[in-house]
């Protein structure tokens, strides 16, 4: 199975707990599948913060929701809550 970047899986855990990524179709699931083993999801998360992606409180901030959204259209075929 091919795994996606760690970070990109760290926007996106946080996107699909938001409103918008609750109605993208799969996404709950290929999160789960493409999940980093161990340590590496805080390294992830952290990381994300670190680019900008997350703020101090694990929330998407502009830069992490239109990553999300860019993700999601690239992974699962859908823009998530763009028009």
């Amino acid at each position: 199975m091919n795994r996606i970047n760690p970070v990109t899986w760290a926007v996106l855990d946080v996107y699909a707990g938001t409103v918008e990524g609750q109605t993208v179709e799969h996404l709950n699931a290929f999160v789960r599948e493409h999940a980093p083993r161990g340590r590496m999801k805080n390294t992830a998360r952290i990381t994300a913060e670190g680019l900008g992606c997350l703020d101090a409180q694990g929330r998407l901030t502009a830069t992490g929701w239109q990553a999300a959204r860019a993700a999601v259209a690239r992974h699962l075929g859908s823009a998530g809550g763009q028009a």
